[in-house]
């Protein structure tokens, strides 16, 4: 006896599809859900960190459907701040702190997060200034160079970050008091005595966030009744406490740095030392006049 096959029955009517998600389910992510990073700045190389400075600006992607963006731990901003987007711009605040950012696409169960490690800027350093000369004046104790300013720590970028100086008086002994004694570093106008603000306009990543433009460094020198004219030269030292102040563009709350000295000294035999921010210089009193 041989059997035939019958058609399958269709469903009954109202019965749900089940190549269909039921009503109020969510579909899933048209493509692989993924929330990539990359920041605006170029430099440092690697763009994916999550290591960033104050003020730092990065690009967040979202693969799949468009997300609600939100920041769940931390401050900062996010550009566009509501809707639903397939990228925003995370910047950064002012502040140490870990911040983290979630991605809910819209229409699935997709779900990213990423975390930012953001730090302030913790220190400055001096480096004598590429193809330059010393500073000097043959038969004087005298020493100076010309020198970049770098902001720290080299492995994020300040470039959102500006810059300026606190007046501050010299400490003078030896040689160098009286006239080097009670002077003023900038000399500033009043009241506030400190300079005007300035970018930090590149980054380098053995160096970090550099302050544009360029400082001179140099010690002056006492007249001869004060040093002598040949070894031994009466010694003397002088300096001054710099203090430097840090705020991102656009805030109004500033922070100093840690102090920094300004120092220069004359030796019985004739060298004279100028130091700035880590970085030392010297001549000796014979050496030929040089200029930067």
């Amino acid at each position: 006896m041989c059997l035939s096959e019958s058609p399958t029955p269709s469903p009954p009517s109202g019965t749900p599809d089940a190549s269909k998600p039921a009503d109020g389910a969510k579909e899933p992510c048209h493509t692989p859900c993924k929330l990539t990073s990359e920041t605006g700045a170029t430099s440092p190389a690697d763009r994916t960190r999550t290591k960033i400075g104050v003020g730092e600006e990065v690009n967040l992607t979202i693969t799949g459907n468009p997300a609600k963006w939100e920041i769940t731990s931390g401050d900062g901003t996010l550009s566009p701040s509501t809707g639903t987007h397939s990228s925003v711009v995370f910047t950064a605040a002012e502040k140490n702190e870990s911040v983290t950012i979630k991605a809910k696409c819209s229409g699935c169960d997709c779900e990213e997060t990423i975390t930012f490690n953001v730090t302030r800027p913790t220190s400055w350093k001096m480096v004598r200034m590429p193809g330059t000369n010393l500073r000097h004046n043959k038969g004087r104790p005298d020493c100076g160079w010309q020198g970049n300013m770098f902001v720290q720590p080299n492995d994020v970028n300040f470039y959102n970050v500006e810059i300026r100086e606190k007046d501050s008086l010299s400490v003078a002994t030896g040689s160098y008091k009286p006239s080097h004694h009670g002077k003023y570093h900038g000399n500033y106008p009043k009241p506030d005595r400190v300079s005007a603000w300035f970018a930090l306009s590149s980054h380098t990543e053995a160096d970090g966030s550099e302050l544009g433009g360029e400082d001179t460094i140099y010690s002056g020198y006492p007249n001869f009744a004060a040093t002598g004219k040949a070894p031994p030269f009466k010694v003397g030292k002088y300096y001054w406490e710099i203090v430097m102040q840090w705020k991102v563009s656009g805030s109004t709350d500033v922070h100093d740095f840690p102090t920094v000295r300004q120092e220069h000294e004359i030796f019985s035999d004739g060298k004279c030392e100028t130091s700035k921010g880590g970085h030392s210089e010297s001549s000796m009193y014979n050496d030929p006049t040089s200029t930067p």
